[in-house]
């Protein structure tokens, strides 16, 4: 059954264009997750919660027009925002009891609070918690109302791991109890390791981010491990286009290469340059450099991995020793190909 459906929005702004001819379903106990900027992702979610009527297009909860099904069934839509406010001098407790009732909530508080690890600290005052803590409230007080529809804004930028990790946990479970989820996020990186499906929408449209290498798979026979365990490693120089200057990278200073609807760029320290080549070229030709083609969208410098982490069964990222800790996802279809060349 269709929980939210979005039928040909359009949306102009200060004679800009800002959506156009936008189409989402989202099905019961589905998740998407949009990779897009916090302008559109706040103008969507006022948009489905009927705060904002688009000039053109439709927006349907549950086959019925979205304003008016909110008027008799509000509580059916949670929200969870970037930055949110809260009662500060309430300890974690007595916030998520005051939610508990306030929603005549069946769902047992305790559990609620183990699986976002608030037990530990539940007589904690919240004005004393980090922003990670907080987010995990955040969630808690979402499941808590038992919504049909959660509409999330950035769920896991800028957490700490044992944050991250519990949220991306929690997305499957809440999807198990009937929730569909729409999340949106500036980050790709993190709408990819979301469960769920993935789409960027930007000037260029709507498009669907196909997260794995469906149609690249590689057995482990296929690969002669000492070829793998012993590469023959050359200096090889990659081109970056800036203005009318072209730059000449190092294949040691790049710490990973990333295609962005359909422009590639290299990553060097914290800056991107665009570079002509496409990721397949560079990936051929960096091959003996010691970079891996860890995602569909990625390919990273493997002497600057730090980390390899796992989030959940099917969400894998690569930590990068850079000044910004980078995060890049690792397709599931890679990760036995990476154990073989680090020899793990």
């Amino acid at each position: 059954m269709s929980r939210l459906l979005i039928e040909g929005i359009w949306k102009d702004e200060r004679n800009l264009t800002l959506i156009e001819d936008l189409n989402i379903r989202v099905e019961e106990g589905q998740s998407i997750a949009i990779k897009c900027s916090e302008e559109i992702a706040l103008l969507l979610i006022n948009i489905i919660l009927g705060k904002i009527i688009p000039p053109k297009g439709k927006v349907f909860i549950e086959k019925i027009i979205n304003y008016q099904y909110i008027n008799k069934n509000k509580n059916n839509i949670a929200v969870i925002f970037r930055e949110e406010g809260f009662y500060e001098r309430l300890s974690i407790k007595d916030y998520l009891l005051l939610f508990h009732k306030i929603y005549n909530s069946k769902l047992d508080l305790k559990e609620v609070m183990r699986r976002f690890a608030l037990l530990d600290m539940a007589n904690s005052e919240i004005n004393t918690l980090t922003y990670s803590q907080r987010k995990r409230i955040s969630f808690a007080r979402a499941l808590i109302s038992n919504p049909k529809i959660l509409l999330i804004q950035e769920p896991t930028l800028n957490l700490d791991r044992e944050s991250t990790l519990i949220i991306r946990e929690s997305i499957p479970y809440m999807n198990s109890l009937g929730i569909s989820i729409l999340a949106f996020s500036v980050s790709l990186e993190e709408t990819i390791l979301l469960e769920g499906d993935s789409y960027t929408l930007d000037e260029k449209g709507f498009t669907f981010y196909e997260s794995d290498f469906e149609d690249e798979q590689i057995s482990n026979e296929d690969v002669e491990s000492e070829e793998i365990l012993k590469p023959s490693f050359k200096i090889d120089k990659i081109p970056a286009k800036i203005d009318e200057k072209i730059i000449l990278f190092n294949s040691i200073e790049i710490n990973y290469i990333e295609t962005l609807n359909g422009v590639t760029y290299i990553n060097v320290g914290k800056e991107k340059f665009p570079c002509s080549y496409t990721l397949s070229k560079l990936e051929e030709r960096l091959e003996h450099s010691g970079f891996f083609r860890c995602h569909r969208s990625y390919l990273v410098n493997l002497q600057k991995v730090r980390e390899v982490i796992t989030w959940t069964r099917n969400s894998y990222s690569l930590i990068l020793d850079d000044k910004n800790k980078s995060s890049i996802p690792l397709s599931k279809g890679r990760i036995e190909e990476l154990k073989h060349i680090l020899n793990l």
